[in-house]
């Protein structure tokens, strides 16, 4: 599958599936398995177009088609119970940090290009910590066991963030800037999910969560395309 073809299919199914979790958020019942069904398929194509692209199962590949298929759960998971959703995705961003990280130290670390990665995950530890005192202090009471969840599961976004950006410096590939993006895309993307569910409703919340996950998982499976190892 090319490269073309890959984003012409995904985008066209992303973008329908934007529209239709936005027409359809107030009142599911009766399509909620459909939408959920459509939702799913941009994650499905990525996960194809990851496998056709790499067919050798060298590690890094295999990897990267493991975090897109717990995406791929995840997004069934969040329709059914938040919890669930949650920990498939916490699953995936582990995959992508130990993905990035493994080959990342294949290739040969140096000093110099940890700086800037241990840098950006304290400086997003302290963005987690200070988004989860954010959703504690107005909109509906958010239950601990979400709000400890919910810092988990950002802190993993914060290292699958810093492991790619660690990743791009290391190999010096101009193209390996694509995946980071991917990740600060992810970052974005659950932060408005979280403000919309637990902080305060954001008008036509889909059309801003939907396009900005679906990009986060289109850039990050660009991986197999900027890297050959």
């Amino acid at each position: 599958m090319s490269i073309e073809v890959y984003a012409i299919l995904f985008w066209i199914v992303a973008i329908v599936s934007s529209i239709l979790k936005d027409k359809y958020e107030e009142n599911p019942q009766g399509v909620v398995s459909r939408v959920t069904a459509i939702k799913i398929v941009p994650a499905l194509i990525a996960i194809i177009y990851v496998v056709l692209t790499r067919p050798t199962p060298v590690l890094f590949y295999v990897l990267l088609s493991v975090a897109l298929v717990f995406c791929m759960l995840g997004d069934i998971g969040m329709e059914k119970d938040i919890v669930a959703g949650i920990g498939m995705f916490l699953i995936g961003h582990i995959f992508f940090t130990v993905n990035f990280l493994w080959q990342a130290s294949n290739v040969g670390l140096v000093t110099t290009n940890l700086i800037v990665p241990i840098v950006c995950m304290g400086g997003l530890s302290v963005f987690v910590f200070l988004f989860i005192k954010y959703l504690r202090s107005s909109g509906p009471e958010v239950p601990d066991f979400i709000l400890k969840a919910g810092t988990l599961y950002f802190l993993m976004i914060s290292a699958t963030f810093s492991a790619s950006l660690l990743l791009w410096l290391t190999t010096g590939n101009i193209w390996g800037l694509i995946p980071v993006i991917g990740a600060l895309f992810f970052l974005i993307s659950d932060s408005l999910i979280a403000i919309n569910a637990f902080h305060h409703k954001i008008s036509r919340a889909q059309l801003f969560i939907m396009p900005t996950y679906y990009l986060a998982i289109f850039l990050l499976s660009l991986g197999v395309f900027v890297y050959i190892f």
